[in-house]
This record gives structure tokens, sequence and C-alpha cells, in this order.
């Protein structure tokens, strides 16, 4: 009886914990190609002006969402104004990567003055996004 249920703990230990990372895989997987559009013209910071912000390095990027998660705002470098694109509501972009264990999004934009350009995306703020239903039309 014994071995039983040393057995049964080394299953739940080793197997259990790589099933929401599964789920998290093929989540991931599914909205990679898929097309989204801006709902609200703003993005997630009270400075930040109108329109959503997406950088023209991932490593800006990285470093906001860094500076945002663990308040590291002393180490933060401020990223240059001219390497940010502002969208507006309504305009679309398309997912095409992840980076960073999925914090950030490769993002290629479907219309506007930068279309076709990529650009990359705070995963957290693809909430102000709505996917879209049909990516058949998408570039």
């Amino acid at each position: 009886m014994h071995t039983y249920k040393y057995f049964l703990f080394l299953v739940i230990f080793f197997f259990l914990p790589n099933l929401p990372a599964e789920a998290s895989e093929e989540e991931e997987l599914s909205i990679i190609g898929s097309v989204w559009q801006l709902d609200r013209n703003s993005s997630s910071s009270k400075f930040s002006g109108h329109g959503q912000v997406l950088y023209f390095f991932s490593s800006d990027a990285y470093q906001t969402y860094n500076a945002r998660k663990f308040s590291h705002w002393d180490t933060f470098s401020a990223v240059d104004s001219r390497d940010l694109v502002r969208l507006k509501k309504h305009q679309k972009i398309k997912l095409q990567n992840s980076k960073f264990n999925e914090a950030i999004y490769e993002v290629t934009l479907l219309d506007g003055f930068y279309a076709g350009k990529t650009y990359f995306l705070i995963a957290d703020e693809l909430k102000n996004f709505t996917q879209e239903k049909n990516n058949d039309e998408a570039v």
C-alpha cells in the first residue's frame, strides 16, 4: 500500500504541472497569425497620450514590460519617441510571433501610414484589441 501512495505522488508531481503549460502553448499557437483590431484609442499608460503604442525594437517593448511588471523604473531606459508608432481606433494588426516568454508580440500593421511594417506590442495590451473572426482577407 505504501508503494502505491509513492507512485501516485510521483505521477501527480511530474505530470500534472505540465498540463497548463501545454494548454498555454496551444492557445499561443492559435492566436499567432490572427488579425486584431484596436477597440480603444489609448494605451494602458495614463501619461502616454492618444493611441496604442507599438515599439520599433523588441528590447524597448520588453524593457517597458519589465519596468511595469516589477516597478524597475530606476533602471528603465527611456524609449526614443521616434521608435514608437501610435495606432488609432479601428486599425488592424496581425500577430506574427511571440518573444520573451510570450510577453511581447511581433506584429505587422495591416492599415494606416505604416501598413506592412513590423513592430512589437506588449502582450498585456492585447486586451485593447478584438480578434477578427475572418482572417482570409488579411495580408
